[in-house]
């Protein structure tokens, strides 16, 4: 008997789109029903693959609504998933956590009359005898559980396909908070089938050769330039000697990607702009039929790199007229970076006298003199809790990285560049942007 379990996480429905509406040409509707048209993609995608189960990791939601048409987008897709016969098992994780949520509404009972949140206060395990299956999992209480849960978790049930279903950061490999801790090792031990993890929003498996598969199916919708590319399910097929395979599903609306451009050859603006439409090219190929949100980095070292820095409005105009006419209004630009550098040959000029020579010998030494960075950061981070949230390093792509040596030290690049800029009189030589 072959069967097909479908493994989502991470759907966060209704996220918010930070700083949306200060995009004007911003594709606003698109990308704020984005997690919702995913989901309505993930039911059609069960129905026609004729899946027996549909198991969800954690942080179905964001947190608590700001209306009840939150709740009702996921209720109309749990009915259709149970109107065709099929089961539904979900467990929340941090961000839909009981402690976190006040709202609630009435949900369809799966077709053999259970539930379809798995309880907060111990695991449980839910069998479908049926199609030979057995969940083990357990819904966060709080939002911040900071136990080892899958310790907990019963043993596999012989003779069926043991799942485990939790919501983790696993041994720490993540960028998010590090919830419900545990190892590689501990869920192989447990002796299940299949770990069917939650809360990495990047698709992995942390599976041995001779163990079970232990999978990150990744977010079901990417929401920001921080979870680039292809975003879905997997779909876990089953043989008659509980033997698995599972194979990756797109399932996302809106599609994000990093264009880094490399214009150490350019001697102008309007030389970028191929090199660009070269790339747009091949994305729109690889995603015919996704729309695509893309941030461009300008690196490379250029003599341009003052002028671009002072003139980053018209340089995304550029940019964006580029992407308009390669895109065919299936583009959308989110931002324009600059991070060239001068030519070295520009910044230890032989002409360099004075002033700027002076200035360039305490750059040299600056560079070299670790403690002197160590102080730079400490001063920076000083300012970081007067900053707005939306800019704090929290945020899911924060402005200032204080933690990070190599952005501190950016700035400091930064500083002299402009310094060198001002007392070259604010000329620009190469070329205007």
């Amino acid at each position: 008997m072959t069967r097909k379990i479908l493994h989502a996480a991470d759907i966060h429905l209704d996220s918010p789109l930070r700083q949306l509406s200060q995009f004007e040409d911003a594709p606003v509707d698109d990308i704020r029903g984005a997690s919702r048209k995913a989901l309505q993609n993930l039911v059609k995608l069960a129905i026609d693959c004729k899946v027996d189960l549909v198991v969800i990791a954690g942080d179905l939601y964001d947190g608590d609504w700001n209306d009840y048409h939150t709740g009702m987008a996921f209720v109309k897709a749990a009915n259709q998933l149970v109107a065709a016969g099929i089961p539904m098992l979900v467990i929340c994780g941090n961000h839909d956590a009981q402690s976190k949520m006040t709202s609630s509404l009435t949900l369809p009972k799966n077709p053999d009359d259970s539930e379809i949140f798995l309880r907060t206060k111990k695991p449980e395990t839910r069998v479908l005898e049926s199609i030979g299956v057995a969940v083990h999992g357990q819904s966060f209480h709080l939002q911040h559980e900071t136990q080892n849960m899958a310790i907990e978790y019963p043993d596999p049930i012989p003779d069926l396909f043991n799942i485990g279903l939790l919501h983790t950061g696993l041994e720490g490999d993540s960028g998010h908070a590090h919830y419900a801790p545990c190892t590689r090792n501990q869920l192989i031990e447990k002796g299940y089938d299949y770990w069917a993890l939650g809360h990495i929003h990047q698709r992995q498996d942390h599976g041995t050769a001779d163990g079970p598969p232990i999978v990150y199916p990744g977010n079901l919708q990417g929401r920001h330039i921080g979870e680039p590319g292809a975003k879905g399910c997997v779909i876990i097929e089953v043989d008659d000697r509980n033997r698995c395979d599972y194979q990756f599903h797109a399932l996302d609306v809106l599609r994000w990607f990093l264009i880094e451009l490399d214009v150490s050859g350019c001697a102008s603006v309007p030389e970028m702009k191929p090199l660009l439409g070269e790339q747009l090219r091949s994305l729109l190929v690889e995603n015919p039929e996704s729309l695509l949100a893309v941030r461009i980095e300008l690196t490379g070292q250029t003599e341009l790199h003052e002028s671009l820095r002072r003139s980053v409005a018209h340089v995304r105009a550029e940019m964006q007229s580029t992407c308009l006419i390669e895109g065919q209004e299936r583009v959308w630009l989110e931002k324009v970076k600059v991070k060239t550098s001068r030519p070295k040959q520009a910044t230890g000029r032989s002409d360099f006298s004075g002033p700027l020579l002076s200035l360039q010998h305490v750059a040299d030494s600056w560079r070299q003199d670790d403690t002197l960075m160590q102080i730079l950061q400490k001063e920076l981070a000083a300012i970081e809790g007067k900053l707005p949230k939306e800019l704090a390093a929290t945020s899911d792509d924060p402005a200032f990285r204080f933690s990070d040596s190599q952005w501190c030290e950016e700035i400091l690049n930064d500083a002299i560049s402009e310094l060198q800029f001002l007392l070259l009189g604010g000329s620009q030589p190469g070329g205007q942007a």
